[in-house]
């Protein structure tokens, strides 16, 4: 019972903080790129002008074909989903 009670305050706790940073950060425009202002989209990414010149440049090198990073990333996805799947079904 002090378990249950403790992460429940927890949680809270957490949800209240994440909040009130996210209100910080946007109060204070942290995280924007200066020139590129579109408003509430500005936090997204695919709004900023030429933005694949971003992630498809020659800076990143790599000895994995990119097609590896992508599996990594579509597996990691995956793996997260169904570890979000099977909390849902444990905490009902």
């Amino acid at each position: 019972m002090k378990k249950n009670k403790l992460i429940r305050i927890t949680g809270i706790i957490t949800i209240v903080a994440i909040l009130i940073l996210t209100a910080y950060c946007m109060v204070n425009g942290l995280g924007l790129v200066e020139g590129l202002d579109f408003g509430a989209g500005a936090y997204f990414y695919a709004d900023i002008p030429e933005f694949n010149k971003y992630v498809n440049g020659e800076h990143f090198i790599s000895k994995f074909p990119m097609w590896v990073h992508v599996m990594l990333f579509l597996i990691w996805g995956a793996i997260m989903f169904r570890l979000w799947i099977w909390l849902d079904k444990k905490w009902k």
